[in-house]
């Protein structure tokens, strides 16, 4: 039997985050080195977890326990967005506080070997139709992550990726160094870029804040880390 590889991933993902009353709680959540993942009750999509069941799995009523699963697991499942582009400018306004807010570059690869092994980092997928649950070998909880891994065509620009894990809750990296930069809106008030400018002293990641030209963003460097001398041999 044939089997789905994903032989090329993303470098670095981008994590929008509003800053003002949560500036506390983010610069928390970056010098804590994890990614808050709330529950999908949680999240601004009505359409989340949206699924369909097949006829083998709706029919009789040892299905219906099979569907409380689903749903039991979907209600627990703890989900944070992320994205492969920094740049765009619809999310910056939705998740950043209308361009007060943050962006966040995580490296993959130090993410992967951070996170816990019950933590699971997805790709969405973008369909006119919502997934049809089948009668298969999964768990409730895959077949819930299934259902929380698709999103309707016109989010398609989003480009998202997600982490998800049991339960609503901290999804911790430690000390793998996955922040790599900080990006700070063009509205971050200069009480936030000071507080986030310390935070890059303290990671050790370059901290930029955004300027507008009309229909462009730049990026000035607040905080440029000093470069780490070469080891003699």
């Amino acid at each position: 039997m044939a089997t789905i590889e994903i032989y090329a991933k993303p470098s670095n993902l981008y994590r929008y985050r509003p800053l003002g009353s949560k500036l506390d709680q983010e610069i928390s959540a970056l010098l804590g080195g994890y990614i808050f993942c709330p529950l999908f009750s949680e999240m601004n999509d009505p359409m989340e977890g949206s699924h369909r069941l097949s006829q083998r799995f709706s029919g009789g009523p040892p299905d219906s326990k099979r569907q409380e699963a689903v749903d039991d697991a979907l209600a627990t499942t703890g989900i944070a967005s992320m994205s492969e582009v920094s740049d765009h400018e619809p999310m910056w306004a939705h998740y950043a506080d209308q361009f007060g807010g943050m962006c966040v570059q995580y490296n993959v690869n130090a993410l992967l070997r951070g996170l816990d092994d019950t933590v699971a980092i997805t790709r969405m997928i973008y369909s006119e139709l919502e997934p049809i649950l089948a009668m298969d070998r999964s768990t409730p909880t895959e077949k819930a992550r299934h259902c929380l891994s698709s999103k309707t065509v016109r989010w398609a620009s989003e480009r998202e990726w997600r982490i998800f894990r049991d339960g609503r809750g901290q999804a911790s990296y430690g000390r793998a160094a996955a922040v790599r930069k900080i990006l700070l809106g063009s509205r971050t008030s200069p009480a936030g870029q000071g507080r986030l400018v310390e935070v890059g002293q303290q990671l050790q990641v370059q901290v930029s804040v955004m300027k507008v030209e009309a229909y462009s963003m730049q990026f000035t460097t607040l905080y440029q880390p000093p470069k780490k001398e070469a080891r003699k041999s």
